[in-house]
């Protein structure tokens, strides 16, 4: 059950970001340059080295290992782009650096996957990536259905508009849905090595969004734009790493880091919105 729930739910999480995307939003690219260059360059180069080194650091054993790079592998996560909103940070940038990411996943994600097994594993995790089927498989449950919801966005905003709360809703309970699959599946593991495996998946998400903030920093990005790339870093697309690792690679013990990680994230991004809402100048409609 859970290799069918978690690839469809997948793939309707992202049908409903295209839904809430638009060409227009691409232009940003022009004035958020800097900030796109650094969101990506941490997401797809920066945390997977981090999770490698702090999955080494603190002698995970191999399989958690490989999920907290998978974790960190997987792009930006659907829920980044309103977390960004609720926390007054840059929409725009946020959007952007979540499509890019989610359309070079099906390339990226394999890759460091496949290093990280051969890095991480050794012969402890005897399973070769399947790197053409993986490609495909993250291609047509990511970047298809982002499509196919942008060209709906685009040809019927109006629909979309009045269908957005809804949409919002059934994506919350969608997401639910795929955490409570991957959690039942891997409760034993989850029992047993929740401590260790905390420990690790926080480290990551507090060390992502705080190298997030220092690359936007470095290359003159203001507060909303640091405000997206630390919670676009700190939120991954923790529904495509479940895929990866069960659906795909048939391993659940894979996921114990990606379901970990789920609560880590969703605490700190809360606390983020908090701290900021606080104190970040109110921006109409926010």
């Amino acid at each position: 059950m859970s290799t069918l729930i978690i690839p469809v739910g997948l793939a309707f999480l992202m049908l409903c970001v295209g839904l809430e995307t638009r060409i227009a939003d691409f232009r940003a690219l022009a004035r958020t340059r800097a900030g796109v260059v650094a969101g990506l360059v941490s997401q797809i180069l920066v945390l997977p080295l981090l999770a490698a080194a702090i999955a080494h650091g603190l002698g995970l054993p191999a399989a958690h290992a490989v999920g907290l790079v998978l974790v960190a592998a997987a792009p930006g996560g659907v829920t980044a782009n309103f977390v960004t909103l609720m926390a007054r940070g840059d929409v725009a940038l946020s959007i952007t650096v979540t499509v890019l990411g989610s359309l070079a996943a099906p390339l990226t994600v394999p890759l460091v996957v496949g290093l990280a097994f051969s890095v991480l594993a050794g012969d402890s995790v005897a399973l070769a990536l399947p790197l053409g089927p993986t490609i495909g498989a993250v291609f047509v449950t990511t970047v298809v259905p982002l499509a196919i919801g942008l060209m709906i966005a685009e040809r019927a905003p109006e629909t979309v508009a009045r269908l957005r709360p809804g949409l919002r809703r059934a994506s919350f309970l969608v997401f639910l849905a795929i955490v409570a699959t991957a959690i039942l599946s891997q409760w034993a593991a989850l029992v047993l090595s929740w401590r260790e495996v905390g420990v690790a998946a926080l480290a990551l998400n507090l060390a992502a969004m705080a190298l997030s903030v220092a690359l936007g920093r470095a290359v003159g990005v203001g507060r909303p734009g640091l405000t997206a790339l630390a919670i676009s870093g700190g939120l991954r697309n923790i529904a495509l790493a479940l895929t990866v690792a069960i659906g795909l690679l048939g391993r659940p013990d894979l996921a114990v880091a990606a379901t970990v990680y789920v609560f880590a994230m969703n605490a700190t991004a809360l606390a983020l919105v908090a701290l900021l809402r606080r104190t970040a100048p109110l921006v109409e409609g926010q």
